[in-house]
This record gives structure tokens, C-alpha cells and sequence, in this order.
């Protein structure tokens, strides 16, 4: 499906991208092939895409080697196009209108899956987190490619000691391998976003990275980074009794700021 392609079907099916769904098309053919390209599908496998819009990367990922392709789209003024795709692909796509913070990805645990999406802007960081922390490590899923605002694709892959370094940099690195494969620019959408954009590899880890108790850990990061320019001491001090012997236990410097903490330190913390 070439750009104008793509461009020339939103408008003759009429389509006008809403901002209530967080739309922004990617009209782009080469960015489209490229993001399949990064998903590294490397053998038959299904795939799970969240928000499909006017099919276009839709399309580039049945072209590729997969079994199934389950698109969930919340937006039913969106169907003429989608059930036009399925004509031609009629054993491989199955459309799912369903809102994509209800949809269970457990539903797909029957065979291998990639997810691969240009994420409605306004739910991203919420599903990366909901899709991590809901037991992520045991589903059936091997890796993530999801599109982000630049600025939060840079949060997610941060690294300890780095200024952008947040609470979505520890979860990403707790569950998964994250890399960023590509930026792309405003000017492959429709409409065209103020931000620019990048993509992010998610290998998911066989387990967690390190041992947590999943509840202390979300209570102590939240109040960490909450305070970020706060020494630890002090953003944690309504967490622990003793929130010094408690850093000490685990080998935390009570002065150091949380983005300067290493992910397994904030593990340790949420065992004791």
C-alpha cells in the first residue's frame, strides 16, 4: 500500500482521524514495511496490532510470514475498510471492536504472539504498563514493537544515571529488553502530530528480571519518582519505619536520587 495509497483510501472512505482516540495515521509505506521489518517475524506466528485505523500497517503485517493477525479497534466508523482488507485476507485477519485497556491479552495464549502497534498517543504508556505488569513473563507473547511520542520512547529506554530515567524505565526493564530501532518524523502522519515519534523493540524476559513483590515495588518507584529530585531518604520516608536502616539493608546510598538507583536496588527494597 503506497502513501498516496493510504492517503486516497482515508479519503474515500471518508475517514477524519478523531482526537478523542488519540488518531494519527501513519501514511508513510516505507516507515509501515520498516516497522514490520524491526518486529523481527521469523517464523509463523500470530500477531496482536491495537488501534489498526485504515489498515495500512495491517496490511504490511499480513503480507509478512503470519498465521493470524487479530486487530483490536475501538472505532466502528472505521469497519468499510477493515472488512475490505479481510476480502483479501479472509483466513488470516480478525477484527475485535473492543476498547484496548478491556481487551485481555491472555485470549491470544494459545500459540506464540508479537504485538505490534502505532498506539493510539492517549492510552501508550498505560497499556505498556498494564500489558508488563499483568504477568507479562508467563503469557505466550515474545516481543512488543510500539510506536511513542519521542519523548516517551526516550523515558522508556533510559538508562541508571540519566535524567529521563522514570518509573516506565524500571517496569520496561524489569519485564523486557527494551530498545529503540527507529525515529520517525511528524511528517509520516496524518494529521500530523506536534512530536515526533520512535519505535521501541520489547523482547519479553522468560521471568522478571529480578525477584519483587509486585505490590511494594509499584508503592515505593511511585513514591520515588513522584520526588525525583528528592534524595531517597527523604521520598521514602513515609514508606518504611526506618527508611535509613532500610536503604542500608539493601546497599542504597540514603542521598542518591532515584534515577541514579539501579532497577535491582528497588527490587531488594520491595522484598524487605
Amino acid at each position: 500500500m503506497s502513501s498516496v495509497n493510504t492517503l486516497h483510501k482515508i479519503k474515500l472512505y471518508g475517514i477524519t482521524p478523531k482526537k478523542q482516540y488519540g488518531q494519527n495515521f501513519i501514511v508513510d509505506e516505507n516507515i509501515l514495511s520498516k516497522i514490520v521489518q524491526k518486529s523481527k517475524i521469523n517464523e509463523k506466528i500470530n500477531i496482536l496490532e491495537i488501534g489498526p485505523g485504515p489498515g495500512g500497517l495491517t496490511q504490511e503485517i499480513l503480507k509478512a510470514n503470519v498465521d493470524q493477525v487479530y486487530v483490536v479497534e475501538k472505532d466502528k466508523e472505521l469497519s468499510p475498510i477493515l472488512n475490505d482488507i479481510k476480502k483479501i485476507f479472509p483466513n488470516k485477519l480478525n477484527i475485535i471492536y473492543d476498547d484496548a485497556l478491556n481487551f485481555d491479552i491472555k485470549m491470544l495464549n494459545n500459540f506464540p504472539f508479537k504485538i505490534i502497534s502505532n498506539l493510539p498517543y492517549n492510552i501508550s504508556t498505560v497499556l505498556l504498563i498494564k500489558w508488563l505488569t499483568s504477568d507479562i513473563c508467563n503469557t505466550t507473547c515474545l516481543s512488543l514493537t510500539l510506536m511513542f511520542q519521542k519523548e516517551v520512547a526516550d523515558r522508556i529506554v533510559a538508562k541508571t544515571g540519566s535524567s529521563k530515567r522514570s518509573r516506565i524505565s524500571l517496569i520496561s526493564e524489569l519485564y523486557t529488553n527494551p530498545k529503540l530501532v527507529l525515529n520517525i518524523s511528524s511528517g509520516s502522519f496524518i494529521p500530523k502530530p506536534k512530536v515526533d515519534s520512535a519505535l521501541i523493540y520489547f523482547e519479553i524476559l522468560k521471568k522478571p528480571r529480578y525477584k519483587i513483590n509486585q505490590n511494594r515495588f509499584k508503592i515505593i518507584v511511585d513514591a520515588a519518582f513522584n520526588q525525583k529530585r528528592k534524595m531517597i531518604r527523604s521520598s521514602l520516608k513515609n514508606i518504611f519505619p526506618n527508611t535509613k536502616s532500610a536503604l542500608q539493608k539493601v546497599g542504597i546510598e540514603e542521598t542518591k536520587r532515584p534515577q541514579s538507583i539501579d532497577l535491582k536496588y528497588f527490587c531488594d527494597l520491595s522484598l524487605i
